[in-house]
């Protein structure tokens, strides 16, 4: 049992599952208790091994399930969704996540349609769509399509907006990690929910995503500019989906920029060896991650090539099908 977080009436019950005992990162979820309500904030992952886990750290609080009153979640992805169906289906409690979460959540057909079609066109102009990891990729997603109804949220998702308030929280988007991460800010305690918006070690992938026009989203540019939104915050304690929570937050977000730019870095310096397709270019970065984390470094590569195409760094011929990029230093 993970020690409790408490400031006047408000508590904090860390439920933090690590999937091995050696395991550098943890699946967060909190419970927030004050005096009207048991808040849980995210939901960990759809596995029977967790949710016993879950089941365990509620007793020990000495909580059940049914204590629950209400489900926030940070943003769509399963390691933060896993048992929202299981505990609807104890009790009919409202479920809130961004107004941007609705369709992922719900595994909307169109959605899920297009995204299949945004991948293949995306990896076949990195070069990357024959890869096998890029083949299991495109076949998981047709799955997911084929099972969409299994899969989605058995419950009406309730949309909240930038700024809008529920109880003492505060909404605040942060894209990056994905379109639809938001945190939870309460100003008495200075307490922020922040899913994966920010960790204490390392920074979240920023995921490659689409808007709602079909567009690529500029997921490093958004997450960079979350990092400094995060600075004008008054923080005691940062509750991260993954890695410890933390309170030394000015210290972290000033890592995190500096992350960003090495990662950038590392880019532009494999361009300035001359022109490169994407999965050359994912190739000479990452080497053999690239079809180990396949997912994670072709969200880089693309994120910061994009990145350093809106700054004005690098340039991308797009006149063929298979893209090519090049250091505009050079």
């Amino acid at each position: 049992m993970e020690p409790i977080i408490q400031l006047g009436n408000k508590k904090v019950y860390p439920i933090i599952y690590k999937p091995t005992p050696n395991s550098r990162d943890s699946i967060n979820c909190f419970l927030l208790e004050d005096a009207y309500s048991l808040t849980l904030i995210d939901a960990g992952i759809e596995q029977p091994h967790y949710k016993h886990f879950f089941r365990e750290q509620l007793a020990a609080y000495g909580f059940q399930m049914h204590d629950i009153s209400q489900i926030l979640l940070t943003h769509h992805h399963n390691d933060h969704t896993g048992i929202v169906n299981d505990i609807v289906a104890c009790k009919n409690i409202p479920v809130y996540a961004s107004d941007k979460a609705i369709p992922r959540l719900r595994f909307d057909t169109n959605f899920l349609h297009y995204k299949i079609i945004f991948f293949e066109q995306l990896y076949e102009a990195y070069n990357v769509l024959h890869r096998e990891a890029a083949t299991q990729r495109i076949a998981k997603l047709n799955s997911t399509y084929q099972q969409h109804e299994q899969l989605k949220i058995q419950a009406d998702i309730l949309p909240l907006q930038q700024s809008q308030k529920l109880g003492d929280l505060c909404i605040h988007y942060f894209p990056g990690h994905s379109p639809d991460s938001i945190a939870f800010y309460d100003e008495a305690t200075k307490w922020l929910f922040a899913g994966d918006v920010i960790f204490a070690n390392s920074i979240p992938n920023a995921l490659v995503d689409f808007d709602e026009q079909g567009e690529l989203l500029p997921t490093v540019r958004q997450q960079q500019q979350s990092f400094h939104a995060l600075q004008s915050f008054e923080l005691s304690h940062v509750f991260a989906g993954h890695q410890p929570s933390f309170t030394n937050t000015k210290e972290v977000i000033e890592q995190s920029l500096k992350r960003m730019e090495l990662k950038w870095q590392r880019i532009e310096r494999v361009l300035q060896q001359g022109e490169l397709t994407g999965q050359q270019l994912a190739q000479a970065v990452y080497g053999a991650k690239l079809d180990q984390a396949f997912i994670f470094v072709m969200s880089d590569i693309i994120g910061y090539t994009h990145y350093g195409e809106m700054q004005n760094k690098i340039t991308i011929n797009k006149e063929n099908p298979v893209w090519l990029f090049n250091n505009k230093g050079r």
